[in-house]
């Protein structure tokens, strides 16, 4: 009985190495999927120009890409659809603007904000990939990438904003 028992564990154990082996070789032959967050969990933004804000965040709380202890310049890449070549290069641009508000109690009050702003001109109609870097600590993190259709006819206003996730998503 006992050897019957020794000759399952032996016979379990060499299909598991196998297996281990397998699997191995398998996932070695994989390609790269290259150094950029998941593009498919983005819906593709329909714009009439190719500009906009970037908001860091984490979650639903936004700041600076300092408070996520990534470095605070961002770049911004024109990629084109198939995400093969880089077209432009920018790197966003952080503007202060003074706005007017209202406290709870109806007093009016006056406040600056700061935005990250980028904009890619004369650039004809097309489909584009908009691809956000974060870096940390100098280092490149893989990159937040926004398909994004062009259109110069377009009358809607250009107050994109796009909102890049401090940690790449999974």
């Amino acid at each position: 009985m006992n050897k019957r028992k020794l000759l399952t564990v032996r016979r379990s154990l060499t299909i598991t190495s196998l297996l281990f082996l397998l699997n191995s070789l398998i996932v070695g032959q994989t390609p790269h999927p290259g150094s950029n967050c998941s593009t498919l969990k983005y819906l593709q933004h329909k714009v009439s120009c190719l500009c906009g804000t970037v908001q860091v965040c984490l979650g639903d709380i936004c700041g600076k890409p300092s408070d996520y202890d990534l470095d605070d310049n961002i770049t911004v890449e024109l990629r084109d659809k198939t995400d093969t070549a880089i077209l432009d290069s920018k790197r966003v641009m952080v503007e202060t603007r003074e706005q007017e508000g209202t406290t709870q109690i109806g007093t009016k009050v006056s406040y600056k904000t700061k935005e990250r702003r980028f904009c890619f001109e004369g650039k004809p109609n097309g489909n584009y990939r908009l691809a956000f870097i974060l870096r940390k600590k100098g280092i490149p993190q893989p990159a937040v990438i926004f398909p994004t259709n062009y259109s110069r006819k377009r009358r809607k206003p250009c107050n994109s904003v796009y909102i890049v996730e401090s940690v790449c998503p999974r």
